[in-house]
């Protein structure tokens, strides 16, 4: 291996050490579930509470132990149920034909905005 390429292979290295170090610092820990259906919010529930959801009869949401998950859905790839377990901000459950997204996000302090 000459010099050009070994510098190569550290750069690389930095770099991806660098962007999982930020995304580690970006992400934070939330405390609510936020999932829209056909791009509007359609439930908030807190995090920490065990429930399940039906969203318009094409998907189940499970809120469980302080993760969230997509249990089933009538898509036909199924790829919603595959991202599995989320507890942060740093991933979320997306279902494209059926339209819904799930978040997990930290609960506003703000309750109004006056102008």
């Amino acid at each position: 291996m000459n010099n050009k390429n070994f510098l190569f292979v550290i750069c690389v290295i930095l770099i991806s050490v660098l962007l999982f170090s930020i995304n580690i610092f970006i992400s934070h820990n939330g405390d609510t579930v936020y999932i829209y259906y056909d791009s509007q919010l359609f439930e908030t529930a807190p995090l920490n509470e065990n429930r399940e959801i039906n969203v318009n009869d094409t998907n189940v949401v499970v809120i469980e132990n302080g993760s969230v998950y997509m249990k089933s859905a009538t898509c036909p790839d199924k790829l919603c149920i595959n991202q599995g377990k989320i507890s942060d901000s740093s991933r979320n459950i997306v279902c494209l034909p059926n339209k819904v997204v799930v978040k997990v996000d930290k609960a506003s302090d703000i309750d109004a905005v006056s102008q």
